[in-house]
């Protein structure tokens, strides 16, 4: 035990160590045992990336495509229906678990525009996706609310026509007309 004095302005010192336990849950200061432990520790994280839920992957040939989770699930449907009246057709991939598995990472490379629906301001999905799998974030598009309620399908759809709409992509209607 190592003594820190005057670490609180009126309890004075505490004691405190390091930690790191071995292999056999024994207490270590030792790094190599550190080491050991936090590689022994990424096996599992491996090894959990195949046993987690799959995504669930609606997977037409369109070049875009929305990954959403949670309770932006509720609304996809009636975004999506009403983009495609739009002549948006998307693919999609609801995520279920975390660690992300190799579908993910596949669903993302095949295609050119990517949106992620969330409620959270920080798009924190975003981000785990990004630094989980070393995406380029200029890749995704970010369809956020965080304004309290549940996300609504106005949301999605007001939110994915725009960005259709401001960089001039082409819609299906537009192409087929």
């Amino acid at each position: 035990y190592r003594t820190l004095p005057g670490t609180h302005p009126t309890k004075g010192a505490f004691f405190t160590r390091g930690t790191s336990r071995d292999e056999y849950a024994v207490y270590t200061e030792s790094p190599e045992a550190y080491t050991a432990n936090m590689d022994r520790l990424l096996k599992k994280w491996d090894t959990a990336k195949t046993i987690v839920p799959s995504p669930e992957i609606v997977d037409g040939d369109a070049p875009a495509g929305i990954i959403y989770y949670g309770t932006t699930a509720m609304p996809m449907g009636e975004a999506l229906d009403r983009l495609s009246d739009d002549g948006i057709h998307l693919d999609t991939m609801r995520l279920r678990a975390f660690p992300f598995g190799e579908a993910v990472e596949a669903f993302i490379d095949q295609h050119e525009i990517l949106f992620i629906a969330e409620q959270n301001r920080d798009a924190q999905m975003r981000t785990l996706l990004v630094n989980e799998l070393e995406i380029d974030p200029t890749r995704f598009i970010s369809v956020l609310y965080y304004g309290g309620f549940s996300i609504s399908a106005d949301t999605i759809h007001e939110q994915i026509l725009a960005y259709y709409t401001d960089h001039n992509l082409p819609r299906l209607k537009e192409v087929q007309s």
